[in-house]
């Protein structure tokens, strides 16, 4: 990878400006406490690359850390809402005791000016314990080299560590927002540490994450029934 080309891949995502204030207030809301959760995890998922790359001064092609994804698909249930399909990952850059998990799911709260919402939590010391304070949007692309095409999305940060994103609603930014998750192989999730050093996580689907996503876009394209109708029902005796 070339300078200009590292460059080019840790530059800042302009998230597209759809009702950005209304996302501001309401993203943060979803994390309070009382939506408890279950979850049930289907078959047993599949592992691919993780590639982080840090700006590195004596460096121009950066700073290379590999790691390794997990993914799986889990049914949960939140307190006063449906069962959905979340499409879940586990990251894990060893050298730098760095773990990442992302959960990417429907959004099912009609107050909520968002399609689908992306949730990812850092834990660990990012290079040697600078934290992940910036999280700009996401971006997929076809392969590890090649680059990628941001989401329509606006990002926030929830807590330290944590961020949300909330894919836009509008229909043209839906429909392609939802071909680049079912088309394309790889995350591109674009990072600023406290020290304002860049960095950029690349993330393979790998063929087990390829088929879970295809299985959750397809059920994410069902209705959504609301929970009275989907509770099962007192046995009479």
């Amino acid at each position: 990878m070339n300078d200009a080309t590292l460059r080019s891949r840790l530059g800042w995502i302009r998230p597209t400006p759809w009702r950005v204030l209304s996302v501001l207030v309401a993203l943060p809301a979803l994390c309070l406490p009382g939506l408890t959760t279950t979850a049930s995890s289907e078959e047993p998922g599949g592992t691919g690359q993780a590639i982080l790359i840090n700006e590195d001064p004596s460096n121009p092609t950066g700073q290379r850390y590999q790691g390794m994804v997990s993914w799986r698909a889990d049914h949960v249930t939140a307190v006063g809402r449906p069962a959905e399909t979340v499409v879940h990952a586990d990251v894990t850059i060893p050298e730098l005791k760095l773990r990442m998990e992302m959960n990417v799911s429907r959004n099912s709260d009609a107050a909520l000016p968002a399609s689908h919402l992306v949730d990812i939590t850092f834990t660990g010391p990012p290079d040697g314990g600078s934290e992940i304070v910036t999280l700009p949007g996401m971006m997929l692309k076809l392969s590890e080299q090649t680059r990628g095409v941001p989401l329509r999305a606006l990002a926030v940060r929830i807590t330290s560590g944590r961020f949300l994103i909330g894919l836009s609603d509008v229909e043209s930014d839906r429909a392609q927002n939802l071909q680049l998750l079912k088309e394309r192989a790889w995350f591109d999730i674009p990072v600023v540490y406290a020290d304002q050093r860049r960095g950029i996580l690349a993330i393979e689907k790998g063929p087990r994450g390829e088929q879970i996503f295809r299985d959750a876009l397809q059920a994410w394209e069902e209705p959504q029934l609301p929970q009275w109708l989907t509770a099962p029902k007192p046995q009479k005796h």
